[in-house]
């Protein structure tokens, strides 16, 4: 039963191009979007030597610092500053520099030791925040239960990291905030989707159902199909993130921990980078399975599929147009960028105690997921 949903909803020509052409748009915006960044120098002002300079630089200086690197980088600093001393700001490119202007180098190895000195001293950033945190848990005591075992909260967090490498930040950076991915794939899971249930009416095949005795399994059978689509795709589609923003980047430091980059100095979540990525694709897939049976939902209310397509991506529009008017913790869209998550410390008082505010959404998505699956198991079995 399974394999014959499978073929009549998901396995389909439509189905397949539409999936490529998607992965083509996505292509496109995740250039669109290097291109409006460090990627508009080596696209359009014909200085993509700065561009290749950073590629240059992090192989020679990436990954675990030793002392080694950081008397190599004190060394490269004073020639480049010596050189931007003799030459001043030029406008034509000289040899035997990086980017091909003193003042170029300068800046680009002045990145690099301040990623260094970052990571080098991020340990006594983590212990200093760690011992505010004791001491206002101290402070809260016998006064605040909540803000108390908020500041013990915090201080587990922060207790004793350290970190010893210098990693690119860029494409681990685009994708922790990209988005666009995850709306091509809701339109995806209209088109294959909501036809589910309200199609079987077109042909009259409800009938058929309904005189088999079948009709539990038939919708076990949907809810299943619709749900083995959405892990299937969006992990594809999760994949073509990884490797565009690979592809222009460069990935590396998978089991370094996410807050050896900068940008994540004030990440609550103890994960490596490999697992920030698990945790970005896990919560999108959260949000589109909510998407996805919100879609069955709407297709055992109709008995015409494109009414049901309509209505789904209206309902699509809705959640996402919608979630821009809704509390953080409230706004199940929110957990699709895991950049804003992984940026800061951010807890909510469940019963007096501090909880982590996407995983109070989460929670908030995997019911409204159940409770749409169950309407569409009922709406089915009523109406096949």
């Amino acid at each position: 039963m399974l394999k014959y949903e499978l073929k009549k909803y998901i396995l389909k020509p439509s189905v397949i191009i539409c999936l490529a052409v998607l992965l083509l748009v996505n292509l496109v915006k995740v250039l669109e979007i290097y291109c409006q960044g460090s990627g508009r120098q080596i696209l359009f002002s014909g200085k993509g030597r700065i561009e290749i300079s950073k590629d240059v630089l992090y192989e020679k200086y990436g990954g675990e610092i030793t002392q080694e690197k950081i008397e190599s980088l004190k060394a490269e600093l004073a020639v480049a500053e010596q050189k931007l001393e003799e030459y001043g700001i030029i406008e034509e490119p000289i040899e035997n520099t990086y980017t091909g202007y003193p003042y170029g180098d300068v800046n680009l190895i002045k990145d690099i030791i301040s990623s260094y000195e970052y990571a080098l001293l991020y340990t006594n950033t983590s212990n200093e925040l760690s011992d505010r945190a004791a001491e206002k848990a101290a402070f809260y005591e016998g006064r605040n239960e909540y803000d108390k075992r908020e500041s013990e909260l915090y201080e587990y967090c922060f207790k004793g990291r350290a970190a010893d490498s210098y990693i690119n930040s860029d494409a681990y950076t685009n994708i922790f905030d990209y988005k666009f991915s995850t709306v091509i794939s809701m339109l995806l899971i209209v088109l294959a989707v909501s036809p589910i249930v309200s199609k079987e009416y077109v042909f009259g095949y409800h009938n058929l159902i309904i005189s088999s005795g079948k009709r539990k399994k038939v919708m076990h059978a949907k809810l299943f199909t619709a749900a083995l689509f959405t892990v299937v795709m969006s992990f594809v589609v999760f994949l073509s993130d990884v490797f565009y923003w690979n592809q222009l980047y460069g990935l590396s430091g998978f089991g370094e921990p996410i807050y050896t980059l900068q940008e994540y100095a004030l990440c609550p979540l103890d994960l490596n980078l490999f697992g920030a990525l698990a945790v970005t694709y896990l919560l999108r897939l959260a949000i589109l399975m909510m998407f996805t049976f919100l879609t069955t939902a709407i297709s055992s209310f109709f008995k015409n599929d494109i009414l049901s397509m309509t209505a789904s991506i209206a309902a699509g529009f809705i959640l996402v147009i919608g979630s821009e008017h809704l509390p953080g913790v409230f706004n199940p869209v929110s957990i699709i960028g895991t950049d804003s998550i992984f940026s800061g410390f951010s807890a909510v008082n469940i019963m007096g105690f501090p909880v982590f505010a996407f995983l109070v959404t989460l929670a908030e998505v995997i019911i409204l997921t159940v409770i749409f699956a169950f309407i569409t198991a009922k709406r089915g079995l009523k109406c096949c």
